[in-house]
């Protein structure tokens, strides 16, 4: 994967993370000043305190999730713990109905945003609103205050799912807009293969690594007398070469960083197990490629190989490559060439 491209799930969770934690925090460091505001005012259960502590692991398990799932988990025990918090402590100052609605508006609503699925949200205001129900066990007497009760509660798990599939379609939207601009950044728009940019990050990314992997060859490569079928054919039929030439690059090279660098020269990053490999896969591209037919003439590639040297800066590894190529195309093409040190000072 090129340019550290993400899925719609791990942006979520990247997104949601720190906006849960952090409210999280909020809701539980306000449910211990209303406990204590409470206390102060009229003797309360000191067993009250120990919801504030159930949402502080909580808290600590949302840091810990790795998931959007894990998010909705441990956000949907820490508003319900809040909700029986809240709930039970309108019961013990006595007047709980005056709290019921505000209370489960208050926690249900806000929170609609912060998940990465409307069901998710759904789910979790349909809990906030069971556990009220079981906490306060409100008593209504009349049989509309009831109905109208319903409705309101119905209507904020609406607003809610709607909410939350507002900013899902929206997130999906950026998501998609910055895969389009990723792609444009890195990948080659005519073949489809990554870039320069691409492969270059990588390579640095390799090279510059806490551990080098080792063996690693670097293949530098090049479509014989391209400039003839430019000529000759047309830039179109170029085109179709090219295009030609990354399908084979592609189907040859999985697994291992490769790239068009530009104009007719592609590379290719691989880590196998010794010389004779990195050999046998340049000359099953060379292979390949002789085999394929543009508009009924073969066309033919070159290859220069070097291995990487302990220490050898990425200029060194890619200038011997060159170089390799360089006699490969003197060998009279069609062919590969290993490059055969380091170069000195590089």
């Amino acid at each position: 994967m090129h340019g550290n491209e993400e899925t719609l799930e791990q942006k979520c969770f990247a997104q949601l993370r720190p906006l849960k934690v952090s409210s999280e925090i909020l809701a539980t460091a306000a449910c211990l000043m209303v406990l204590t505001l409470a206390d102060n005012s009229q003797v309360i259960s000191p067993w009250l305190y120990s919801y504030c502590v159930v949402a502080g692991i909580t808290c600590f398990l949302t840091w810990r999730a790795r998931t959007t799932q894990g998010l909705w988990l441990t956000g949907m025990l820490l508003l319900c713990t809040c909700t029986a918090c809240l709930g039970s402590l309108a019961v013990a100052i006595g007047n709980p109905i005056i709290w019921f609605l505000p209370i489960g508006l208050v926690l249900s609503l806000p929170a609609s945003a912060m998940h990465a699925h409307p069901l998710h949200a759904f789910s979790t205001g349909a809990a906030i609103w069971v556990t009220l129900f079981s906490v306060v066990q409100p008593h209504f007497d009349r049989h509309l205050d009831l109905t109208l009760t319903l409705i309101l509660i119905t209507a904020s798990l609406l607003v809610a799912t709607l909410v939350c599939t507002t900013f899902c379609h929206t997130r999906k939207s950026v998501f998609d807009l910055q895969r389009q601009l990723h792609g444009m950044a890195y990948k080659d728009t005519l073949t489809g293969l990554p870039n320069r940019r691409a492969f270059m990050e990588q390579l640095t990314a390799t090279l510059e690594g806490e551990t080098v992997p080792a063996p690693l060859f670097f293949l530098m490569l090049d479509i014989d007398d391209f400039k003839k079928v430019n000529d000759g054919y047309g830039h179109d039929v170029g085109d179709q070469v090219l295009v030609e030439v990354a399908k084979v690059l592609r189907n040859q090279s999985q697994g291992h960083n490769f790239a068009r660098l530009g104009g007719e020269e592609f590379a290719i990053v691989a880590q196998l197990a010794d010389v004779g490999a990195a050999q046998a896969l340049a000359r099953g591209i060379v292979v390949a490629v002789s085999s394929s037919r543009v508009f009924n003439f073969s066309l033919s590639i070159s290859v220069g190989l070097a291995d990487h040297k302990p220490g050898e800066s990425m200029f060194s590894l890619m200038r011997r490559a060159d170089l390799a190529l360089y006699e490969a195309k003197s060998a009279g093409k069609n062919g590969y060439a290993m490059a055969e040190q380091a170069l000195l000072g590089a």
